[in-house]
């Protein structure tokens, strides 16, 4: 076992490390028109976030179930602290700032929620067709979604439903209460409209038509597509953005650094990034395959989907087919927590596959 643990698995590796790569590069390029460049701290959060990882990936599976339960109470009160005393920014209380810095408490909260419930589906594998184990598993879900909704940040609680589904699903859990669990989600959609914002309504409004207002709303939608299609097929050249150079585009070293990727690499360098996340994810879920115990299954699949549904949705809305809500791209954005979480997760993958290998 302690030797397994010490190889390093390069299927997994190898993706992410070009991610990173590339993330350095653009927000590099991103950033070279603002008054400060983020770069050096994004390559600083990158080499801390590895650091982590490496200590993470030497803890056994054993000890992560077993710290489930605290790590998921922990999250849930970030959460609450954020909402107290937390920093307001764009709208949204999601913030703890340090120093000069901050972290978001609702980034590291999809770590705990995947670990209990994780916990949760081994625990009381054999009660998994009972629908009131069903619905006590989605109140694990609920307390971390409400106060994340309270925030609010929308986005960030758009990824943690389908997390919960997949570990459900690929534990056995049967497709009539999926199916039922998934149409309940799409019926309350009228109580979710009521908590968002005007501007989050707007945002999805104008999804597919933000020319309609483009001086407001559809601004940043606009923006991003200009620059993606600029790149036809090769690009305009690393550092040759005109989207950037001329602060047309807003947040484009977070949220929409795709579309700088987009103008400067064209065609070509979207179907490079698009294709290392279809490794990490492809690989991921092997991993899941492969693994020996429900616990483990369940961590492998949860964070495959977390990365999936991050790719999906935050391309998405650079693309201009998914509305604006606000979500990184693992690896490759600027932002420390999001980071952090990410090679996190990325260690307990690696811990499944060493197990399920030793």
């Amino acid at each position: 076992m302690p030797r397994a643990r010490s190889n390093l698995y390069l299927p997994l590796l190898i993706p992410v490390l070009a991610l990173l790569a590339i993330g350095v590069l653009f927000v590099y390029s991103a950033s070279s028109g603002y008054t400060r460049n983020y770069m050096p701290r994004q390559l600083t959060w990158a080499l801390v976030g590895l650091g982590i990882a490496t200590v993470t990936s030497l803890v056994p599976l054993r000890l992560w179930r077993h710290w489930a339960l605290p790590l998921y109470l922990s999250s849930l009160g970030m959460l609450v602290v954020v909402l107290l005393f937390g920093d307001v920014r764009n709208g949204a209380r999601c913030w703890l700032g340090v120093g000069g810095l901050g972290i978001q408490p609702s980034e590291f909260a999809k770590l705990g929620l995947i670990l209990i419930v994780a916990r949760y589906l081994s625990d009381f594998e054999e009660h998994r067709h009972d629908l009131r184990y069903f619905m006590i598993s989605f109140g694990l879900l609920a307390l971390p979604l409400l106060l994340i909704l309270a925030q609010p940040d929308l986005g960030t609680a758009l990824v943690f439903l389908p997390i919960v589904l997949a570990m459900f699903y690929v534990t056995g859990t049967r497709l009539l209460l999926l199916g039922s669990t998934l149409g309940a989600g799409l019926l309350s959609f009228p109580v979710l409209w009521l908590t968002m914002s005007p501007r989050q309504k707007d945002r999805i409004l104008f999804t597919w038509h933000p020319e309609l207002d483009a001086p407001g709303v559809g601004y940043q939608a606009v923006q991003s597509k200009i620059a993606i299609g600029s790149g036809m097929l090769r690009g305009r050249g690393f550092l040759h953005s005109i989207q950037s150079r001329l602060n047309f585009l807003p947040e484009r070293h977070t949220d929409f650094v795709f579309s700088v990727i987009g103008e400067e690499w064209g065609f070509f360098g979207c179907l490079l990034v698009i294709g290392l996340y279809a490794w990490l994810i492809t690989v991921a879920l092997s991993i899941s395959y492969r693994a020996t115990d429900v616990f483990s299954r369940a961590v492998a699949v949860g964070i495959a989907t977390m990365f999936a549904t991050h790719v999906i949705m935050n391309i998405g809305m650079a693309v201009g087919l998914l509305p604006i809500i606000g979500l990184p791209l693992p690896f490759v954005s600027y932002g420390g927590s999001a980071m952090i979480t990410s090679l996190i997760a990325l260690a307990l993958l690696h811990s499944v596959q060493c197990q399920a290998t030793a």
